[in-house]
């Protein structure tokens, strides 16, 4: 564990010592209960050396998991739009293995839920970053999912920022 705990610092610390836009993402899982399932999702969270997994909330009485993921994300330099965020491929990957593994007709909990995916929200970090690459960026991921989980049926996926 402590291992883990120091890569996190690592990452905190690369991100934090350079002039980059960073963004948080907090992706809300509905699922708690099932070790294996949240282990799992947890190990994709952890993949990629560029995103950092700060921190994995498991509410049992809700039945659903909060990842709070930070990443770069950079932009076009004659538009300032976001184009690149490794936090874009990981989130894909967490939600996918969250479509595969969770079934809601059996799922339970006290907090209304919305789908597998219950929620996702993105916030600037850093000075550099502002509310509009964040806006972006949940833009980006929005498309990454509809492009990338065509044959995958779900109700909604809300994002804000």
């Amino acid at each position: 564990m402590e291992g883990k705990h120091t890569e996190q610092a690592n990452v905190k610390a690369k991100l934090s010592t350079m002039h980059l836009k960073v963004i948080c993402c907090k992706l809300y899982i509905s699922e708690s209960q099932n070790a294996a399932v949240v282990d799992a999702i947890s190990r994709i969270g952890q993949k990629d050396p560029e995103v950092g997994l700060l921190s994995k909330f498991e509410d049992e009485y809700y039945n659903r998991v909060r990842y709070t993921l930070v990443s770069y994300i950079t932009s076009e330099s004659s538009t300032g739009e976001a184009v690149f965020s490794p936090i874009r491929k990981v989130l894909l990957a967490m939600i996918e293995a969250a479509f595969s593994a969770i079934n809601l007709e059996v799922h339970c909990g006290t907090h209304p839920r919305i789908g597998v995916v219950d929620d996702m929200s993105f916030h600037p970090l850093s000075q550099a970053a502002t509310m509009e690459d964040a806006a972006q960026l949940a833009k980006l991921v929005a498309s990454d999912i509809g492009n990338g989980l065509q044959g995958v049926l779900f109700d909604k996926i809300l994002f804000y920022h």
